[in-house]
């Protein structure tokens, strides 16, 4: 009988260094650990979404390393191709355009990471 049909989740795209990882700045084919609280937000992310790992890292070391600290079970693709269809992207180097083109060279500019800043 005509039951309701699911909604497909939407996309998003979630950066891997800096934001899963413990991350200082590239060391070669060391991906640290995972940030503190890394796991629970995947976990609350992956009810609601699709999460796609969008890194310039290969998808070859990111998978092993979701397998070994269990979090593979809430991250639905791993890819370095910008999907089509996506609803925002979580990225520690990220500005958000926001229409001003010269408030966005401002912030550009002055930008700075998170682990920049605290290092």
């Amino acid at each position: 009988m005509g039951g309701l049909i699911p909604r497909k989740k939407e996309n998003i795209c979630v950066d891997f260094d800096g934001v899963l990882n413990d991350y200082q700045g590239y060391d070669g084919d060391n991906l640290g650990r995972p940030r503190p609280g890394a796991k629970e937000f995947l976990e609350k992310l992956s009810k609601k979404y699709n999460v796609i790992i969008f890194s310039a890292r290969n998808y070859t070391k990111i998978i092993p390393w979701l397998n070994k600290h269990n979090l593979q079970t809430y991250v639905h693709n791993v890819t370095g191709f910008k999907p089509a269809k996506v609803k925002c992207f979580v990225d520690d180097r990220a500005i958000q355009f926001d229409g001003d083109y010269d408030e966005t060279l401002e912030r550009i500019s002055n930008f700075r990471t998170y682990w920049e800043e605290d290092g």
